[in-house]
């Protein structure tokens, strides 16, 4: 029985939907954050991911997001499978910690479409929440003409340093995997989140509801020699006005067959923003990773 397990690290220099929902360069490590009907989508019967991402080092106040998650097979019949997953997000950001926390669970069903191809629909239910700590601005009126009291009034009107709501998410994945004798594989999907427009108005801006965050995701392997693979993929998210669109390619090579060591080595982009060379070690069960965004 496999139990996966997948940790990356990522030091980001900049990203496309910030103060949106997170983004990260080595999607294909995890998934489900991308799209629920990934659930349960892999080889083996348990599988826990854990990515972090350091970003904007250079200012005072660093950006620092971590995403979790486990999934796991449930209920299965000759052509059907039920799979299960829970998620854990974090991210705090900026002088005044901006935060977004999430906790959810997803569920996915994988329908075979003959002995090579899959079919997954998924659906993901989290409470999310906002927040922000105003005590850690400054504003003009606490100026004055002197030097900053932080104990005058701010002038300004705040309704509310915090906001929860539940947030729904769903989507749809294509597998293709030939064979248990090949490494070569490819999913194709897509997902939307926030499809309920939850509602986590901070200070100043009441009212205004989660928009609509839709991504898809194409990531594959192909087995080119007996320890070589070739993998690519690619990723591009809408969120508003805001989006990202990455894509990239790399080696993989099989040094042990024994202990399942191997490494990977890909060089992706994020158009208009920045090149992402990535490295990845595989041993067993486990799988490690470190990128970083070159702008």
């Amino acid at each position: 029985m496999r139990y996966p397990v997948v940790f990356t690290a990522l030091l980001l220099s900049a990203g496309a939907l910030t103060a949106q929902d997170l983004h990260f360069s080595q999607m294909y490590l995890h998934p489900l954050h991308y799209n629920p009907a990934q659930t349960g989508v892999f080889r083996g019967e348990m599988r826990a991911a854990g990515i972090y991402r350091s970003q904007w080092t250079s200012v005072p106040v660093s950006y620092r997001s971590f995403s979790g998650s486990v999934d796991w097979k449930t209920i299965r019949s000759n052509t059907n499978m039920l799979s299960v997953g829970l998620m854990l997000q974090h991210d705090r950001a900026g002088d005044a910690s901006l935060g977004w926390t999430s906790v959810g669970a997803t569920a996915g069903v994988t329908h075979a479409l003959g002995k090579s191809h899959a079919i997954s629909v998924g659906v993901g239910l989290a409470l999310a929440q906002r927040s922000v700590d105003i005590s850690k601005l400054k504003f003009k009126n606490q100026w004055t003409g002197e030097l900053y009291d932080p104990s005058l009034p701010t002038g300004e009107q705040f309704d509310n340093n915090s906001g929860i709501a539940p947030t729904l998410s769903a989507g749809v994945n294509w597998h293709y995997e030939p064979g248990e004798e090949t490494r070569t594989r490819v999913d194709a999907g897509a997902g939307a989140f926030h499809l309920n427009k939850p509602d986590l108005s901070l200070a100043g801006d009441a009212g205004r509801k989660l928009p609509l965050r839709m991504s898809a995701l194409l990531n594959g392997a192909l087995q080119v020699g007996e320890y070589t693979d070739v993998v690519a993929f690619a990723a591009a998210q809408r969120m508003s006005k805001a989006g990202e669109t990455v894509f990239g390619a790399g080696l993989r090579r099989i040094l042990s067959e024994e202990t399942d060591l191997a490494l990977q080595f890909t060089l992706g982009t994020r158009l208009g923003d920045a090149l992402i060379p990535a490295f990845q070690i595989e041993w067993m069960n486990w799988t490690a990773g470190l990128s970083y965004d070159w702008n």
